[in-house]
Order: structure tokens, then C-alpha cells, then sequence
């Protein structure tokens, strides 16, 4: 007893140098089932410029269950993500890494598990958070894109608690130019819904060479969006440079 004791000890304090572990017991496999994993969330990053998607960066988490115990021999280590996706399992004599990718936002409430050789299963529920961050880039245009985005999560999961915006947009100094200097450019943002409702909107004038910035917070993550930069016909070309964030956390 006092050795089943010590070695619980020093496996807590195994747990404890990880940023996250998870630690369960099953008694009737005598599994001890310990996950490693150095993060519980995470920020998908798309990038696009023009208007065309250049990269898209998914959410990796690798667990680890090499600490993990049982008396009979352990044959399968899995996280089932509850996405839609059948279960990520490896084999437990050659392998104790089990890595998944994460491609949508969303608050994922996934189990890990291990089974042993008599078919003996345990399982605990590890929380992952993953945000959305998507970087827009347009450079010399006078009609600038919208930029579309759902926050509504593909797994049907938790809504996320903010939509962050980011926005800048330069009216660039006309270099060389003969006589007058350049214009001033007139411009408006809107943050519409798909029902074609503008829920936040912003004037702005930008002075040649100058640069204004839009950033606001939005608490509305039901429905499809888009982000749009209205200008008038014959303004002068501008650059932007801005983000949205589908954010699950403050």
C-alpha cells in the first residue's frame, strides 16, 4: 500500500511540470490513465491578401501518455474530439503520442482514453479552447473587400464570448506629385450581419500620409458577419491592414 501510495505521489508530481495533465483511475482495468499536454488552447490563424486565402495555420496539440499504468498490458491510446470525426488512436506498445489538429474554433469538450489487452477502457474529459484570428491585407485599392466570417462554431459547441476588430487603413503619401498634395480620403466601416442589419459602424477621414485605425469589441456571435470599408468612387487608393478575432475567452 505505502508503494502504490509513494508512486500516485510521484506521478502527481510528474503532472505538475506540464502545463496541463490529466490524471484518472480506473479500478476495474487497474489503469491509471495519465495525459500530458502542454496546452489547452489555442488561436487558428488565417491569412489572406487581396483577398485570397496565402495560409491558414491550424491548432496541433500533442498529448502524451507515456505515464499512463495498468496491470494488464496497455493496447490503444485515442482522443475522441466529438467534432464529427471518428477517434485518433495509436498504438500503445509503439506509440504514446496522440497529435490532433484543430481547423474550426470552438470550445472542444474531448475525452481521452486508454484500453488494455482484456478490452478494460477508462476515459476523462479535457477541455480545449481554439480561437480564430483572421489577418486581411489589401494594398492600393479604393474598394476595398469585405472580409466574411461565421462565429458560429462548426462543432455546435459553446458560442464564443467576443469578436475583436483590428482595423487600420493608410491613405498613402502621393510622392512626386506636381502642384496640390494628395486628398483626403472619406470612408466608412460597417459591421453588418446576414441579415444585412449594420450592427457597429464608424466615419473616418484619413489626411494624405495619414492613418486611422477602427478597433471595437462585438458581443453579438450569432449569424454569419462581414467587415466592410466603404469609400466613394474617385478617392484616392488606401492600404489596409486588419484583423477579426473570434475570441472564447477575455
Amino acid at each position: 500500500m505505502a508503494r502504490s501510495t509513494s508512486l500516485l505521489m510521484l506521478l502527481m508530481l510528474a503532472c505538475s511540470s506540464f502545463s496541463g495533465c490529466l490524471f484518472g483511475s480506473d479500478n476495474d482495468g487497474d489503469i491509471e490513465l495519465i495525459v500530458n499536454y502542454q496546452t489547452d488552447f489555442g488561436t487558428i490563424i488565417e491569412t489572406y491578401s487581396q483577398g485570397e486565402l496565402t495560409q491558414k495555420n491550424p491548432v496541433t496539440i500533442d498529448f502524451d501518455f507515456s505515464n499512463s499504468t495498468a496491470s494488464n498490458s496497455l493496447q490503444t491510446y485515442g482522443i475522441n474530439p466529438f467534432d464529427g470525426r471518428e477517434p485518433i488512436t495509436v498504438d500503445a506498445s509503439s506509440n504514446s503520442i496522440v497529435s490532433i489538429d484543430f481547423i474550426h474554433h470552438g470550445l472542444y469538450e474531448i475525452s481521452a482514453f486508454a484500453i488494455d489487452s482484456k478490452g478494460n477502457k477508462i476515459n476523462e474529459t479535457i477541455t480545449i479552447r481554439v480561437d480564430l484570428r483572421i489577418d486581411w491585407t489589401e494594398t492600393d485599392t479604393n474598394n476595398p473587400l469585405s472580409i466574411p466570417f461565421n462565429p458560429e462554431p462548426n462543432n455546435q459547441g459553446q458560442h464564443p464570448k467576443m469578436i475583436e476588430i483590428i482595423s487600420n487603413v493608410e491613405n498613402p503619401a502621393l510622392i512626386g506629385s506636381i502642384g496640390d498634395s494628395g486628398q483626403s480620403v472619406q470612408l466608412t466601416w460597417q459591421l453588418v450581419d446576414e441579415l444585412g442589419d449594420i450592427c457597429q459602424s464608424r466615419n473616418g477621414q484619413i489626411n494624405d500620409g495619414d492613418t486611422m485605425m477602427w478597433q471595437t469589441l462585438y458581443f453579438n456571435t450569432y449569424m454569419e458577419h462581414e467587415l466592410r470599408i466603404l469609400m466613394d468612387e474617385g478617392q484616392d487608393s488606401v492600404n489596409v491592414n486588419q484583423s477579426v478575432s473570434v475570441l472564447y475567452d477575455n
